[in-house]
């Protein structure tokens, strides 16, 4: 076998790597950067106010200044329920949300280019979360309760219950637990 030197540049930094001591038929494992960066996105339930609501900021790599991008956000809810600055990629809700309506909402973003409208990236889905605000605190059957676990308990035994409801306008509002 014959060790293989050879030079790599990286395409996302444009470093440059010297190899050694590779044998020939060994792969050359490279890592790909994400082009998209954005944080989990979550909006508070019944929130209101006078302005709509910051939920999330969506950003590429390719926004360094010299290329003209534009954000566009489509998917549920997309131009109603949440608008996108299409130049800073920042994510709004525009009215006020329900989760018990619906928990959650699947959007699509791209980014393309401002002048031709031609995509720069392959769209990225993702989720927008709506927070539960818990307005109603649980109430309880009975109580005050008391509850002890055994030491050393096997793990998955129910050892003991308990019955409370959240006071809310919904079927499913009367909930048990197993502690």
């Amino acid at each position: 076998m014959t060790p293989i030197i050879s030079q790599s540049k990286s395409l996302q930094t444009g470093s440059t790597a010297l190899l050694r001591g590779l044998v020939e038929g060994q792969r050359i494992l490279s890592r790909a950067k994400r082009g998209w960066v954005w944080n989990q996105m979550f909006v508070l339930e019944e929130f209101s106010g006078p302005d709509p609501i910051l939920v999330g900021r969506l950003h590429t790599d390719l926004d360094v200044g010299s290329t003209p991008i534009k954000y566009v956000l489509a998917g549920e809810g997309a131009g109603t329920i949440f608008a996108i600055n299409e130049i800073t990629g920042d994510i709004h809700a525009m009215k006020r949300l329900d989760r018990e309506e619906k928990a959650e909402y699947t959007l699509t973003a791209q980014v393309t280019n401002r002048d031709t409208d031609q995509p720069l990236e392959p769209p990225s889905e993702f989720i927008i979360k709506v927070q539960d605000i818990n307005d109603n605190p649980p109430q309880f059957v009975e109580g005050p309760y008391q509850a002890s676990v055994p030491e050393m308990s096997q793990v998955g035994k129910s050892s003991e219950g308990l019955h409370f409801f959240f006071c809310r306008h919904t079927s499913s509002s009367l909930h048990h637990l197993k502690i």
